[in-house]
């Protein structure tokens, strides 16, 4: 017996072998983070214990004295998104095995950013295997495929992802698909890419285990390939088991037990940069660089852009002479001489070959594609009343907006 609230993990469950075995893997990951927590393990359908068993099998380890206002139990969906396990199956199951006891239930996965850059990870190693030749991503298309609920809002973020991991990786172009219930379907997003002049297309499966829904989406791709010579199709691998996604469980425990929890705070030593007058190199020129130039600008920097290839945005303000723009790819030689860095490729090594070089030369910089590897966070921020208000959320962009948005109308009263 420990004095901390157990946990139960509610997947979906399996058939497949593998799959079952990842989802175990990913069990244990979590006991890791979590240590001393008992845990659970129990499944929707497909595989025993079910949630149920495994509710009923935690009240053995809750702890003597809990206070009255708290929960004795947690249980977690082991789901991306919201749908009817989470709504439905899972509070049947818990409601079956709780014996009266208090249970707290938290929620899905997403829209944790810590989720989305497990995705991606596996969508850049699809991209550049070390099998196999790589892939540049602005030349190629990507198909996202989401499981299909009959709940209309896990459906709708999953096209909200997509178009995040389309922009954020750097695709040509990004179609949602789902792989049952509802369209489009994976084949006719295939066309639809196919369509839009895509030749290469990349398929990433946003499934957290392999099962039988992973084998599905081989099949389709394959058939679909047969009517479609001459397309190169891959498909990345599925998200689990992951620490770093066992870390957004681990977090969802503690906020339902009142801790805070590691996304919640930002390891930073907070510093306004009066950057006027100063170089500033800005690797990259696409929608990332879009949002953070005009920043700089304001701050009176000398933005200093190193990039193949530009957007409409940053491309006008190298003509109206506002920034530098040197029309090739990067090199080290880029970071001499300047006071700060904003790597934001679309390709993540170029972006560690930066922030390694700025580190080298103690360059604070900021990585757009995976923050924790940078040396510096970028803010949430705004002005208001002559106040400048910034936000720094270790994880989470979107809740520091949210904080930022708070202050300001706090600011504005």
């Amino acid at each position: 017996m420990t004095d901390l609230v157990p946990l139960v993990i509610a997947a979906h469950g399996t058939r497949d072998a593998q799959g079952l075995a990842q989802t175990r893997a990913f069990a244990d990951e979590v006991r890791a983070a979590l240590p001393g927590v008992h845990v659970e393990l129990g499944f929707v359908e497909l595989a025993e214990p079910d949630v149920a068993g495994a509710v009923h099998n935690a009240l053995a380890h809750i702890p003597d004295a809990v206070p009255s206002d708290e929960p004795e139990l947690v249980v977690l969906p082991l789901m991306l998104n919201t749908g009817g396990h989470v709504n439905s199956d899972i509070p049947e199951f818990i409601e079956a095995g709780r014996d009266g006891h208090r249970v707290s239930y938290g929620g899905p996965l997403l829209p944790d950013p810590r989720v989305r850059q497990v995705l991606e990870e596996r969508i850049n190693a699809a991209l550049a295997p070390a099998d196999g030749p790589a892939w540049r991503a602005d030349d190629t298309s990507l198909v996202l495929v989401g499981r299909g609920a009959l709940t209309t809002r896990a459906n709708a973020e999953h096209y909200r992802l997509t178009r995040y991991v389309g922009e954020e990786v750097g695709f040509a172009g990004a179609f949602p698909s789902f792989i049952q219930v509802v369209r489009p379907s994976v084949p006719e997003a295939l066309t639809m890419a196919v369509d839009a002049g895509a030749t290469q297309l990349l398929v990433g499966p946003n499934f957290l285990f392999r099962g039988r829904l992973r084998t599905w989406l081989s099949e389709q791709v394959d058939a679909w390939l047969e009517t479609h010579p001459g397309i190169e199709v891959r498909i990345s691998d599925v998200l689990g088991p992951s620490p770093l996604i066992a870390e957004v469980f681990a977090d969802r425990y503690r906020e339902q037990v009142g801790e805070p929890g590691n996304g919640d705070g930002a390891p930073v030593y907070l510093s306004g940069l009066r950057l006027a007058g100063r170089r500033v190199l800005v690797v990259g020129a696409g929608h990332v660089a879009e949002r953070r130039i005009p920043r700089l600008l304001e701050a009176g920097a000398r933005v200093h852009v190193v990039a193949p290839n530009a957007g409409i945005r940053v491309a006008r303000l190298a003509e109206q002479g506002r920034v530098d723009w040197q029309q090739r790819g990067f090199t080290e030689s880029d970071v001499d001489e300047v006071w700060f860095v904003l790597a934001a490729s679309n390709d993540p090594e170029v972006n560690a070959r930066v922030s390694a070089e700025a580190e080298r030369q103690r360059v604070f910089c900021v990585r757009s594609d995976k923050s924790s590897d940078g040396t510096a966070y970028t803010p949430a921020t705004e002005e208001a009343g002559g106040i400048t208000v910034a936000v720094v959320g270790h994880r989470n962009p979107r809740r520091s907006v949210r904080v930022r948005d708070e202050l300001l109308k706090a600011l504005q009263v």
